[in-house]
């Protein structure tokens, strides 16, 4: 019985990914796009999809050049300008803030930071990255001990050997779903897979909304809003993935249906932890405001 319960679920999922492979088509970095395309692009690039800015190195050299540009006119604009025609001194133009480049395959970009395209192969690294962090093994623990303390699904007990199960069934299942979202279905549906921080230039129930409907929002590689279909599809993939090693009770349709929705529902949170993480660090005094 178990051997026909796996082959179903793996027949499932082959199933899952020769129905979405007909919407891939060769994914081409948005790198190589010429620069009046990059800028039509990022101007597309507003709120509550995208608080980031993509550049591609062709924008960002033709930034650079305005920006190269708009400093020697300052300059000269300060030096002419530095006192009016009876003498009054005048304060100088502040300087423009200066945009920081995000960490290579960071999966949270910060406001003001540039992130860049990701390629395919920038995609697939960054789910097995991402997959088998330290932050994800915090999220296989509590997501076994709320389990256990609710004695709920999967329904292995209430003893030591059943958070044990429990640990074990969380770990497999956040990195199927993490692995199927970002490395499989990112590179098929053309999707960035990054989080972008809205910030607190904005306000609190805007951020909270935009966060909490990331799970089936986001945007592609183009920057198009688009429902979030990599993640849509992965963890519906690693939830019918669960019916190898869950208790019969938990492998029925409606079971794994409500699987699914977990998961989504855990996305949300996890988007909203990320969005208010750093204010409420800064608010704790744990870290400096920037």
């Amino acid at each position: 019985m178990g051997l026909v319960r796996r082959q179903n679920s793996l027949h499932a999922a082959f199933a899952l990914v020769i129905a979405v492979s007909p919407f891939a088509a060769p994914q081409t970095p948005q790198a190589n796009k010429p620069a009046a395309d990059v800028v039509a692009v990022n101007s597309r690039l507003e709120l509550p999809d995208s608080p980031g800015t993509p550049l591609s190195n062709s924008a960002k050299s033709a930034d650079a050049a305005t920006s190269s540009a708009d400093a020697a006119t300052s300059s000269t604009n300060a030096a002419s300008n530095s006192t009016d025609p009876e003498g009054a001194s005048i304060e100088p133009m502040p300087a423009k803030a200066t945009l920081k480049h995000a960490p290579h395959l960071r999966m949270v970009i910060a406001p003001g930071q540039i992130a860049d395209p990701m390629t395919v192969h920038d995609k697939v690294v960054s789910g097995f990255k991402d997959s088998f962090s330290l932050s994800s093994a915090a999220g296989w623990l509590s997501t076994a001990g709320w389990q256990h303390l609710r004695n709920s699904s999967p329904n292995y007990g209430t003893d030591a050997g059943a958070f044990g199960q429990r640990l074990g069934a969380a770990t497999i299942r956040a990195t199927s779903e993490g692995l199927f979202r970002e490395s499989l279905f990112a590179p098929l549906f053309h999707e960035d897979p990054r989080y972008y921080i809205m910030g607190k230039g904005h306000p609190f129930f805007k951020r909270l909304v935009y966060a909490g409907t990331r799970s089936i929002i986001t945007r592609t590689d183009s920057g198009h809003a688009t429902p979030n279909f990599a993640r849509l599809a992965g963890n519906a993939a690693g939830s019918a993935l669960t019916i190898p090693y869950y208790p019969a009770q938990n492998t029925t349709f409606s079971a794994v249906a409500s699987t699914f929705g977990g998961s989504l529902g855990g996305s949300a949170l996890s988007f909203i932890f990320d969005e208010f993480l750093v204010d409420a660090l800064v608010d704790l005094k744990l870290r400096k405001k920037q």
